[in-house]
């Protein structure tokens, strides 16, 4: 009786152990968007629960090199793409559909902890009122922007910035703008607009809304 008892026993923590998730651990549907040039992290995805509002989302993970989670957000359904930096110190990823236009996280990497400390979270309305504060007047006002990581170069953070701004007389009236925003990064402190590039194309004209 008590060989059958422990039999039993070890039956159902065989059984406990196949049905509890063990941290650290991703299920089989994540994938692989990203690894860095050291090798010592990496950016999964893998579905996420619906929204309140059924919209499908997925769930993104900055792991170690083992799988272990080290930051995870939730955010809608689109692409998302991670520039590491060449020194291995800083990720950035544009992660569309964004927030209200602001398509850009950053984060700080240690490998030696190893840990991820954010440094820029999207916030659309934070965003367009910087623009306005820099490019706004009492004529215009700016009605979308869009940013998004380009490229590391020299050590700084290249974005391109992209939007419309119609007159405060004319709303109907959009014209396309487009900048490079330059980043600087220095260990974990907030990164900082160092430099502006106003980009111009003359085939982009300004485009009015049907019917108006």
């Amino acid at each position: 009786m008590l060989g059958k008892v422990g039999s039993m026993h070890r039956t159902f923590l065989i059984l406990l152990l196949l049905v509890t998730p063990i941290p650290g651990l991703h299920s089989q549907t994540a994938s692989v968007l990203a690894v860095s040039p050291d090798k010592n992290f990496q950016l999964l995805r893998q579905q996420g629960e619906s929204s309140d509002r059924g919209e499908a989302r997925k769930v993104l993970s900055l792991c170690n090199k083992e799988g272990k989670i080290l930051y995870q957000w939730t955010s809608g359904l689109g692409t998302t793409t991670a520039l590491w930096s060449p020194d291995g110190y800083y990720v950035a990823i544009n992660d569309m559909p964004g927030e209200k236009g602001d398509l850009l996280r950053i984060f700080a990497l240690d490998p030696a902890a190893p840990s991820v400390t954010p440094l820029r979270d999207p916030d659309g309305k934070k965003l367009r009122r910087e623009v306005e504060t820099r490019h706004g007047s009492f004529l215009s006002k700016v009605d979308a922007v869009t940013i998004r990581a380009s490229e590391w170069k020299e050590g700084r953070l290249w974005c391109l910035l992209t939007g419309t701004f119609s007159p405060k007389r004319q709303a109907a009236v959009h014209i396309p703008f487009h900048h490079l925003w330059v980043f600087k990064l220095d260990g974990k402190n907030t990164p900082l607009l160092q430099e502006e590039w106003t980009l111009t194309d003359p085939r982009e004209k300004s485009y009015r809304d049907s019917g108006r």
